[in-house]
């Protein structure tokens, strides 16, 4: 794993050992976690079909419609459910409702509870395992040979939250449109990894 990496995970360390120790990352019962999954779940399902919506609509040459940032916010937040969705799921815990700098804070969780943890490099190495058939021992591949893959998926939730951010200042609406399909495709990348992660043990 690089310098970058583990320099990132360090900061992501601190920042979630802050967060706990403030209370401001707050476990959960058995019974919330299951509440809060669903219902962050429910939620990111719902802004990634409402990105597709009106990305059609947006598309569709008939209608004077056109609102390209919002498919890219709408994806945005789909990833951003999903995470606080399996945040709740696998670790029992939820974040302080009000909390200032939410989106930094779930690019940290990303970092602590994902990519440090293993979870999506173990999800990414056991798919490569099984999708090629073959075993890590002929392979003479592990784990960390997927963290910084596990890593990327850190990245891309960072992509979507500067685009949804500094979106509004494109000009064009061709260059609007392929931010937009973009934004989709990484979301459903990134939501159907993390819910593979979700079920897994």
């Amino acid at each position: 794993m690089n310098e970058t990496i583990q320099k990132n995970i360090k900061i992501a360390e601190k920042r979630i050992l802050e967060l706990t120790k403030a209370e401001d990352l707050k476990k959960i019962s058995e019974k919330e976690k299951y509440q809060i999954s669903t219902f962050y779940e429910n939620k990111s399902k719902n802004r990634l079909e409402t990105a597709r919506i009106i990305y059609n609509l947006s598309k569709d040459q008939n209608k004077p419609y056109k609102d390209y940032a919002e498919v890219v916010s709408a994806a945005y937040y789909s990833m951003y459910y999903i995470v606080h969705a399996f945040l709740a799921l696998k670790y029992k815990r939820k974040l302080r409702t009000g909390i200032r700098g939410v989106h930094a804070i779930t690019q940290q969780i990303i970092l602590y509870y994902l990519v440090k943890t293993k979870r999506i490099a173990k999800h990414l190495y056991e798919d490569y395992l099984t999708t090629f058939e073959t075993t890590a021992e002929i392979q003479n591949l592990s784990i960390e040979d997927f963290q910084e893959k596990a890593y990327e998926y850190a990245r891309k939730y960072e992509k979507s939250r500067s685009a949804r951010e500094i979106f509004t200042y494109n000009t064009t609406v061709s260059i609007e449109e392929y931010h937009a399909e973009q934004a989709i495709n990484r979301a459903e990348e990134f939501i159907s990894t993390i819910r593979e992660v979700m079920i897994s043990k």
